[in-house]
């Protein structure tokens, strides 16, 4: 991940979990604390490939294939920012993995859009908002293809 800015994180002020499935792109589930837990990645969303009732959109196949290569089987760190559950009962969190955050890395890829910004100020907004600008002048992911 290319970023200009580094953001120091306190490691023990984050949970730890294993990644146990990547549901979609934005949502994967975790083991934490002993539970199995869907865990939603604040701020962002992403191509869908498995909701009911909408088809799967352009992107979301190689959007769900970068998260599962990046996650499957690894310990990551959730940081919670702003309501900590959303409507469905999922954890939103931001997602690190070795000084990575996955939601970051998937709007710098064109992978995902920001989204849900219902309880601002959020501390990676910004972040987000530059990532993702990025992307669109690079046309980058669903910045190139259309599909926004």
């Amino acid at each position: 991940m290319e970023t200009n800015e580094q953001i120091a994180v306190e490691p023990e002020s984050l949970d730890t979990a294993l990644v146990k499935r990547v549901i979609d792109a934005d949502t994967i589930e975790v083991e934490l604390n002993g539970n199995s837990v869907d865990v939603r990645l604040l701020l962002i969303d992403a191509p869908e490939t498995v909701h009911p009732d909408i088809p799967d959109e352009p992107l979301g196949a190689e959007a769900v294939a970068k998260a599962r290569q990046i996650l499957l089987g690894k310990q990551v760190q959730l940081e919670y920012d702003g309501p900590r559950y959303d409507n469905y009962g999922r954890l939103l969190a931001y997602l690190w993995l070795d000084g990575v955050m996955l939601n970051e890395l998937l709007l710098e890829e064109g992978l995902a859009h920001v989204a849900y910004v219902y309880h601002p100020p959020y501390k990676h907004y910004q972040r987000y908002v530059n990532a993702q600008m990025n992307a669109k002048d690079g046309c980058k992911g669903i910045w190139g293809s259309g599909s926004l």
